[in-house]
């Protein structure tokens, strides 16, 4: 690739005055303070082609615009008098980095100016939060790479972001006119959070969490006794029978893939630890109100979910989850200083001492990718037949991955990647958690559960505890096969966090 020519983009908009941060910036604030200096894991990076026929000129347009109507993308971030604060710039430059193709392959060409694009800590003190880049193929723009610190946006946003250039390239003339109206600005949610109706919100948020922290097992809860320092263990499957086995849960029951596949979790980590519960934290993108559906920022918030296992049909249990996952969404938006304060008092009262849980992140869609598949053609049919949701389990990749880097705070880290033709998952997992299981072991377990959902929906919580803790099954009840053992190429994870 030749070496790039490079454009300014000048935006001038809005400008508010300096703003405390909003609570899903404040939380990610205090991941950024942990993270070593010069870490540049934050920054994000997506891709998206160009329409045929585009201009050059309307690709910078349609930037300017991007940038004077997300006001997250323009902002400085820092500490001002001992508060995180964040300062929308009203005025400003960003510096676009043109490329030439010199393959057949866009694709790959993106994604590897994508990498190149995301190096580098973001100084958020003093640089826009968001890098772009465009390459050209012949001369006309192809395709457009953006770069976006995660502070500016989490996944959801990053989702916007590009829906929202896309709606512009394809413009005759791209204008803020030709995309819906504009969401709550980040500067706007941090007022609200600080208003009556948001000290409400809290208010229930915290309620919420302490009435099941006074109740929850410390065992999920409790501090690793492991080094922060020390490695995980880390391991991914690629199953196209988990697709089709929560596809068939959904058709059935009506309980969505993704309430299926925690409530499922749940389950297997009850049965791991020995508990007839479980305690997880969940990675929720609270666009809740309609002002806040299209919401460019970091706005994501941790909500507990406890699930009580009782010895019941699995398809009893799962409807039963449903209810317990909504409480858990509706109560998460809180200043997450004060939710870990709270976590830190109540543990003192029941001695224990907490900061390691067990994490669900959901990031299963991606902004140059389809969305994921609600009504297939054979979402009816065939597919949902229990035998052919066990005729895929021999197409499962299972694969421990040759990473090391630690988590903060995190016993298991499962994050869902795909959940479309096939279900895709990473999870890293402190090795002193759960004894001798691996990750790919918990992984392995984990589809046997999903598809027992979807073939066996009968098959009663404490029957499943026991097949599970030892050999043997019960008679007239065999198990679904399990999947392949785990292959051990070297793999990358998957990129995209909430």
């Amino acid at each position: 690739m030749l070496s790039p020519v490079h454009h300014l983009v000048r935006f001038r908009a809005d400008c508010p005055p300096p703003t405390p941060l909003a609570w899903g910036q404040l939380a990610f604030w205090d991941v950024l303070r942990w993270l070593p200096e010069g870490d540049d894991s934050p920054n994000l990076y997506r891709w998206l082609t160009v329409p045929a026929g585009t201009r050059p000129e309307q690709v910078p347009a349609a930037l300017r615009v991007l940038m004077e109507r997300h006001q997250a993308l323009r902002s400085h971030y820092f500490e001002l008098d001992g508060t995180a604060v964040q300062h929308v710039l009203g005025e400003g430059e960003l510096r676009v980095a043109v490329h030439e193709a010199t393959g057949p392959d866009l694709a790959a060409e993106a994604q590897g100016l994508g990498e190149r694009l995301r190096r580098g800590a973001t100084d958020h003190t003093h640089d826009l939060p968001i890098r772009a880049a465009v390459l050209n193929r012949d001369g006309a723009p192809a395709a457009v790479v953006l770069a976006i610190s995660h502070l500016a946006v989490d996944a959801w946003s990053f989702r916007i972001v590009l829906r929202d250039l896309a709606t512009l390239l394809a413009a005759g003339t791209p204008a803020d006119h030709v995309l819906p109206p504009r969401a709550r600005q980040p500067a706007e949610r941090a007022r609200y959070e600080r208003s009556e109706a948001g000290v409400r919100r809290e208010a229930a948020t915290l309620a919420h969490w302490e009435r099941r922290l006074r109740v929850v097992s410390p065992t999920m809860l409790e501090k690793s006794p492991r080094s922060l320092t020390t490695g995980r263990d880390w391991a991914s499957v690629d199953s196209p029978a988990m697709a089709r086995a929560l596809r068939a849960v959904a058709a059935r029951t009506g309980v969505t893939p993704g309430t299926s596949l925690v409530a499922l979790l749940g389950l297997l980590l009850a049965v791991r630890t020995g508990e007839p519960e479980a305690a997880l934290r969940l990675i929720v993108a609270t666009r809740f109100a309609p002002e806040d559906r299209d919401y460019v920022g970091a706005f994501n918030q941790n909500a507990l979910l406890h699930l009580r296992v009782a010895d019941e049909p699995l398809e009893q249990y799962l409807r039963g989850a449903v209810t317990t996952v909504l409480a858990a969404h509706r109560r998460c938006e809180a200043d997450p200083r004060r939710v870990e304060q709270l976590v830190a008092d109540i543990a003192a009262e029941r001695g224990f001492t907490p900061d390691s849980y067990c994490f669900f992140n959901d990031v299963s869609f991606h902004g140059d990718r389809p969305p994921r598949t609600a009504g297939r053609p054979d979402a009816a049919g065939a597919e949902h037949d229990p035998a052919a949701v066990t005729a895929a389990l021999p197409l499962t990749r299972l694969e421990q991955l040759p990473r090391q880097d630690p988590q903060k705070g995190a016993k298991l880290f499962l994050s869902l990647h795909r959940l479309d033709e096939t279900c895709l998952i990473t999870l890293s997992l402190d090795p002193a958690f759960l004894g001798r299981h691996r990750a790919t072991d918990l992984l392995r377990d984990l589809e046997r559960l999903v598809v027992l959902a979807a073939t066996d929906p009968a098959r009663r919580t404490g029957e499943v505890r026991r097949s599970l803790a030892g050999p043997g099954t019960a008679p007239g009840r065999p198990e679904a096969p399990a999947p392949p053992p785990p292959s051990h190429r070297s793999t990358q994870q998957p990129k995209g966090t909430k």
